[in-house]
């Protein structure tokens, strides 16, 4: 998704959430059968949509199904849509063909795998309206639907993920048509802020998606605990101990030499009963699966990167690329190189070599990762006041770029060392520190040192900067399961930290303003280096580019200014130096 900005009207491109808690599994009991789920979805590489802030009022009823010209401003339309609704107060009652109508009430979702047709009704008698008819965007880019007459109010979020796999996934064909999920009182606090979040503009997709998988997860996690032990079908496979156990192998030993013996071995089970099991559950055999899988992940992998057929064919578990190629066909029609080209070719512009003029001296494309992108958009408001006459678009995404295929004029990358064969403007070193909510801070009065942390609440302890900071301090790794947050991104880590839901690593230089207002503040007076550096990066001919040029002033001073950190809020120490480190420390 790209976002566009002209000077009026100007809204920030994302807030953090008022009060951003653990995921709803947080709370659900975690055993092997959710663990493949959550592999299971990650295969679906889901896409975020916006989110759509729908008002109705005493009798009301509208056709809700999202269609391809709801996808086309954000991404072009997926092989398999997955809609939501999230009811934050009032009631409405849900309904698709074929099946019962649903009330649902506050703190109540409805999600809807392949999205059916249906409709939101006060009452199902009354004739529907089709959304498009009833939307529209704000100026401040919020997107809304209103329709009813006078009566009780109900809100409603509504949004959509995309999928980028068809509706026989097994996964989505197993799924009844609708799911509903009625959030506990935490639960509820966290959709909230989410969505909340979502809904104030245009977030990146990629955190849409991932803050939407979270409760279409718990949804699916809900209905797979509640089906009766003789139920059959792929997802009573996920509540089986042994054909779970060789899923998960599946899933993540794809390159190894697997076979049905060592799988049944492993799941505990003879050869026989593994077979019986996957064949009445699954309807295939465990090593038919293991070639869909195999193949599923060949896929990503040929979209992902410069990979050659070769090094994909042994990445996925096959001896000789012949036979690869030879299997990808069977599964896809045409060979792997030829699907490649065909799909890249259907997916973006026709290709050339980078133009030395520019064809478009008043728009801008700045390509950045969703958390450089978020902390961009705070202050772009100064940039185009002095740029009248300048659109400009951000475009948040964490992949490398290329000038030749990307339509982007210049890009923000991080790296150790910068790319080959383009202009480089280094802009600054990337350091993190532990950091918290005041409120967190004064109720941990024991953090005092590096190694207090392992006895907290830690945000995404599985991020690698973690295992920096134990390693620098000379520490040993924490074992076992302490409570902590996984969020995946540094903008939601600090979304977490925010709310007050434990310590996060994060980088002062993009947190300066909840620093200066007091809504974090640094958790030790420490600041360890990140290894690599965040650079703005063009093709040379474009140096003289007076687009570029202006806004690599613009970008260079507010990376100066953020480097002098913020000031004090009430409530907080003056800012500190340590060693030549600016840190802050709450009081209590």
């Amino acid at each position: 998704m790209v976002s566009s900005y002209a000077r009026e009207p100007f809204a920030k491109m994302t807030a953090l959430p008022d009060n951003l808690i653990e995921t709803p599994h947080t709370y659900a009991g975690r055993g092997q059968h959710l663990d493949v789920l959550d592999e299971i979805l990650r295969s679906l590489r889901l896409t975020g949509g916006v989110v759509i802030d729908a008002e109705f009022s005493g009798d009301y009823c509208v056709r809700a199904e999202f269609t391809p010209n709801h996808c086309a401003p954000w991404f072009a339309m997926p092989k398999t849509l997955i809609s939501y609704h999230y009811v934050r107060s009032g009631q409405t009652t849900v309904l698709v063909d074929g099946m019962p109508p649903v009330t649902l009430g506050p703190g109540s979702i409805v999600i809807l795998p392949r999205n059916d047709p249906h409709r939101l009704a006060s009452d199902p008698a009354v004739e529907p309206y089709d959304v498009h008819k009833i939307s529209w965007v704000t100026e401040e880019g919020v997107h809304r639907v209103s329709l009813g007459t006078e009566g009780d109010k109900t809100l409603v979020w509504c949004g959509f993920l995309g999928a980028d796999e068809s509706a026989n996934h097994p996964l989505i064909e197993a799924l009844p048509p609708m799911l509903t999920l009625s959030a506990a009182s935490e639960q509820a606090e966290w959709v909230e802020s989410s969505l909340r979040f979502l809904s104030a503009g245009n977030p990146p997709p990629d955190m849409v998606a991932r803050l939407a998988e979270l409760f279409l997860a718990q949804a699916i996690r809900e209905y797979v605990d509640h089906l009766p032990p003789s139920s059959k079908g792929w997802l009573s496979g996920l509540t089986d101990a042994a054909v779970s156990k060789a899923l998960s192998i599946i899933h993540n030993r794809y390159a190894e030499d697997l076979d049905v013996e060592m799988l049944a071995r492993e799941a505990g089970v003879s050869r026989t009963v593994l077979g019986e099991r996957f064949a009445e559950l699954l309807n295939e055999s465990p090593m038919r699966y293991c070639a869909q899988w195999r193949m599923r992940m060949a896929r990503h992998m040929l979209l992902d990167g410069p990979q050659s057929t070769a090094n994909v064919a042994y990445a996925v578990g096959f001896n000789s690329e012949a036979a690869f190629n030879r299997a990808f066909k069977r599964e896809f029609g045409v060979p792997p190189a030829t699907w490649k080209r065909e799909t890249e070719e259907g997916s973006r512009p026709s290709q050339g070599e980078t133009p030395a003029d520019d064809p478009n001296p008043r728009q801008l494309v700045v390509s950045g990762t969703p958390t450089t992108v978020n902390w961009i958009s705070r202050s772009l408001g100064e940039f185009l006041d002095a740029n009248h006459e300048l659109m400009i678009q951000l475009d948040p995404n964490p992949n490398p770029v290329s000038f030749e295929d990307d339509a982007v004029d210049c890009a923000i990358r991080f790296g150790e060392n910068p790319p080959p064969g383009l202009a480089i403007e280094e802009l600054f070193r990337l350091e993190f520190t532990p950091m918290c909510s005041p409120e967190f801070l004064r109720a941990h009065p024991e953090i005092r040192t590096p190694d207090d942390l392992r006895n907290v609440s830690r945000i995404t302890p599985n991020d690698p900067w973690w295992e920096i900071w134990w390693r620098h301090f000379g520490l040993e790794r924490p074992e076992g399961n302490a409570r902590s947050v996984d969020m995946g991104a540094q903008m939601l880590d600090a979304a977490a930290a925010v709310g007050g839901r434990g310590v996060a690593l994060l980088t002062p230089l993009f947190w300066r303003e909840e620093l200066a207002e007091g809504r974090l503040v640094r958790a030790l007076p420490y600041l360890i280096d990140g290894g690599g550096t965040y650079w703005l990066i063009y093709p040379k001919e474009r140096a003289e580019w007076p687009k570029i040029r202006r806004f690599s002033e613009w970008l260079r001073a507010l990376c100066e200014k953020a480097k002098q950190g913020p000031e004090a809020a009430p409530g907080l120490k003056g800012l500190s130096d340590d060693g030549g480190r600016r840190t802050a420390n709450a009081v209590s």
